[in-house]
């Protein structure tokens, strides 16, 4: 009788453990339909016109998914660029591990390395275009959505960017002048993918494959070649005003 009984409660627990495994694959699909369709609603038409009833249309379930899931739709954007983030981390973190390598590579040449192979992640365009028409629409508001993928993704990899040119050029990593240099490298790589049509249009290119990719390598090797790290004092700024005596 107690084996009857044992078996009893044995396959109750079994069949209840199924039940919640097969419930907990079904949230984890909704919430990644929800998450995926917000990328795209928001890419299309902002986080201000994206409602809730077209996300949850967008990901074939219903208006209440969002507030079961996520509480609501501000949380729900927020679990989208937060999935964006950990993406771009990844891929950034990657190309900032040539900064790591120990061999007898000059610091200066493994920056030039990481920056160059952050360019080749950015025209690469591995991802989906809504991401890269999310992230756009997410820096232009400059909301909190971009705040989490900076923080996540492109503050760690900036940081680490200033601490190797404050290295090689000698000047402090709290530097305004170099910090400022740095990140306008940055800034202009990222460019390529997300302002790429004044590239097309001013080069008159059909897209940036090939040749197109040599040259921009070139470009952003020369940049780093230039001295343009190498920050000038105030009295240098005194000079040129100035001028020679």
């Amino acid at each position: 009788m107690n084996y009857v009984l044992i078996g009893t409660i044995g396959g109750c627990m079994s069949s209840h453990a199924e039940s919640t495994s097969g419930h907990e694959a079904r949230s984890a699909k909704t919430r990644s339909q929800l998450i995926e369709a917000t990328v795209d609603v928001v890419a299309a038409v902002g986080y201000e016109g994206a409602t809730t009833r077209a996300l949850a249309q967008a990901a074939k379930t219903t208006l209440s998914a969002i507030p079961y899931h996520f509480g609501s739709k501000k949380e729900l954007y927020l679990a989208a660029a937060d999935m964006i983030a950990e993406y771009a981390a990844h891929r950034f973190a990657e190309a900032a591990t040539l900064l790591d390598d120990t061999s007898d590579v000059e610091l200066s040449v493994r920056f030039e390395r990481t920056l160059i192979q952050l360019l080749h992640t950015m025209l690469e365009e591995a991802e989906p275009h809504a991401w890269t028409a999310f992230v756009a629409r997410c820096a232009y508001d400059n909301d909190d959505a971009f705040a989490l993928i900076h923080e996540r993704a492109i503050a760690p990899l900036q940081k680490r960017l200033v601490h190797a040119a404050s290295q090689f050029s000698g000047r402090s990593s709290d530097d305004e002048a170099l910090r400022l240099r740095v990140i306008a490298i940055v800034t202009a790589v990222f460019s390529f993918r997300f302002l790429r049509g004044v590239m097309l249009r001013g080069m008159d290119w059909k897209s940036i494959q090939n040749e197109a990719i040599r040259q921009i390598t070139d470009m952003v090797r020369d940049l780093c070649r230039s001295g343009f790290l190498a920050v000038r004092s105030p009295d240098d700024g005194a000079d040129r005003k100035t001028g020679p005596a």
